[in-house]
């Protein structure tokens, strides 16, 4: 009798889809999107993961000798492990979302995964970022290197270039994670400007489209970033994160193979005015943020990067890595584009670009990969 009861509470045989988030679902679905089947989550294989079925309140989150999807931590939607071609990865799983009342709240600038501390710049998997996308230069077909930019050619020509979603390593290949897409148009900003060595109104947009014609699928490595409103402004000293592929101290010979992030705080615009500072370079499409020690820092080849603070519980695109001197150099913090003094400029392009099912957002140089974000459009 005592069997049945708790089996009945940890399984819901009946169940064929969830609500909300998935964070109340018992039922029995246990393949991933491409039909894998689901790692138990008892299997040795999980000892060292995060969730597994022995740890802390493992039952009461649905999570035991059994390979059942799970949302234990309630983030986007259910998933599980499995042991895949790169070994264990996790995934979301096969499981339609029941249906309910149209809500209108935006679902971006969520994550599955956070990073609970960062300090100094470390390896990031991308499912604590899954809206960077890096731009990738077509030498010839079945051929791709990490581009050096839009920026670097008069006439960029967008068949040039592709896109992917879900990277966590420039020159691996992963097809659980990864999404391609071609670029169908660059945007870039009319009034772009680097006479003074400062890069004013540094930003672009890329439209996008796969060769399928299917549009990028939300999944644990690839969400969009919401867009701040025009009027958001966020206290000095607040702390943002910011990623990217650039390299790890000024001298070093290459960029990172691996995509990397750290934490700085948001500097007053007064402070970084300063003559010590970056002084009259610096205008109202600007804005300085670093670290009060000057230990870590955005770094050359990191250009295009977001620099994401959360407002309202979401994670929202505020300013984008721009230029610098030198890297985490005393008073000379990384210079970011103030996204919110564009938003009505991504709005009307957005517009004229036709029934535009996603847009990244990017600034780049160059002298770097290119970096970019997956934005929302449709709270725009």
């Amino acid at each position: 009798m005592v069997e049945k009861t708790v089996k009945k509470k940890n399984e819901d045989l009946f169940a064929r889809c969830y609500n909300g988030s998935g964070y109340e679902y018992r039922g029995t679905a246990s393949k991933n999107r491409f039909n894998d089947e689901c790692l138990p989550w008892d299997s040795p294989l999980l000892r060292n993961h995060h969730v597994n079925a022995y740890m802390k309140d493992a039952f009461k989150l649905g999570i035991g000798k059994h390979n059942y999807c799970r949302n234990p931590k309630n983030g986007i939607k259910p998933w599980c492990y499995f042991n895949g071609p790169t070994g264990v990865t996790r995934m979301f799983c096969k499981i339609p979302k029941c249906e309910e009342n149209k809500n209108t709240e935006p679902t971006c600038g969520r994550r599955q995964q956070k990073l609970y501390k960062i300090v100094g710049g470390m390896n990031s998997p991308v499912e604590s970022q899954p809206w960077m996308a890096t731009l990738y230069y077509i030498i010839r077909e079945k051929q791709e290197r990490a581009a050096l930019c839009v920026w670097c050619h008069e006439f960029p020509e967008p068949k040039d270039y592709a896109i992917y979603l879900g990277k966590s390593h420039l020159y691996e290949e992963n097809m659980y994670r990864e999404q391609r897409f071609l670029v169908e148009k660059i945007i870039r900003h009319w009034d772009y400007s680097d006479k003074t060595g400062a890069l004013n109104n540094d930003i672009a947009l890329l439209k996008i489209r796969s060769e399928s014609g299917q549009c990028a699928s939300m999944t644990d490595y690839v969400q969009t970033v919401c867009l701040p409103l025009a009027d958001l402004k966020l206290k000095d000293g607040t702390h943002c994160e910011i990623a990217g592929f650039g390299k790890e101290t000024f001298e070093s010979s290459g960029f990172s193979e691996n995509l990397k992030s750290t934490s700085v705080q948001l500097i007053s615009q007064d402070i970084c005015q300063l003559p010590d500072y970056y002084g009259k370079l610096i205008n109202n499409n600007m804005f300085c943020a670093g670290d009060p020690e000057w230990k870590v820092d955005a770094c050359k080849g990191d250009s295009g990067g977001p620099l994401i603070c959360q407002h309202n519980g979401k994670m929202v695109l505020y300013g984008i890595i721009s230029w610098g001197d030198n890297c985490a150099k005393m008073n000379k913090p990384g210079v970011y584009t103030r996204i919110t003094n564009y938003i009505q400029w991504i709005k009307d392009n957005m517009a004229e670009a036709n029934n535009v099912h996603h847009m990244l957002k990017l600034t780049c140089h160059c002298d770097s990969p290119g970096h970019y974000e997956f934005i929302d459009t449709k709270h725009v």
